[in-house]
């Protein structure tokens, strides 16, 4: 915690200057549950919905954690949409467990969109996902069989 001084709310009958500055904690914002590790790798992905995609798009990975990462690219992807994504997992299993992960294949895994939005200096869509847990396959069955319908890379 850092303290930091700020000038008292006066009632405006003494000067400013007057004012004698009082003490505030400024607590961290940072309240995540899991430790977030720096990344640029390639990832491909697409959203789950009704209409199979034809291909993946390419994005790249900026940050993972526990649960979950955040992902940048030319494609938007839709809040709440359920993602499949395309990575090299022995590049996450270096940095988290994958046993309570929702893996599709040895090179898959789903996740769902809890925020995106356009970063307007690098014109590039970014969105943070969260993995979908391994337990809960059964109420995500009919995703796990659409991404098992859309074709490997070659």
């Amino acid at each position: 915690t850092e303290l930091m001084s700020t000038p008292q709310i006066h009632s405006g009958k003494e000067p400013l200057s007057d004012a004698a500055p009082r003490r505030q904690y400024v607590w961290s914002t940072e309240r995540r549950r899991y430790v977030r590790y720096a990344s640029a790798w390639r990832i491909r992905f697409c959203e789950l919905n009704e209409n199979l995609p034809k291909a993946l798009h390419l994005g790249k990975c900026k940050n993972l954690s526990q649960g979950g990462l955040k992902i940048t690219s030319f494609q938007p992807l839709s809040r709440n949409a359920v993602v499949l994504l395309e990575v090299d997992l022995n590049l996450f299993a270096k940095h988290i467990k994958l046993d309570n992960i929702l893996c599709v294949s040895e090179s898959r895994i789903l996740a769902e969109v809890r925020w995106r939005h356009l970063n307007l200096e690098t014109r590039l869509f970014e969105a943070g996902l969260e993995f979908l847990e391994a337990r809960r396959e059964r109420d995500y069955q009919e995703f796990v069989t659409r991404a098992k319908a859309i074709p490997a890379k070659e």
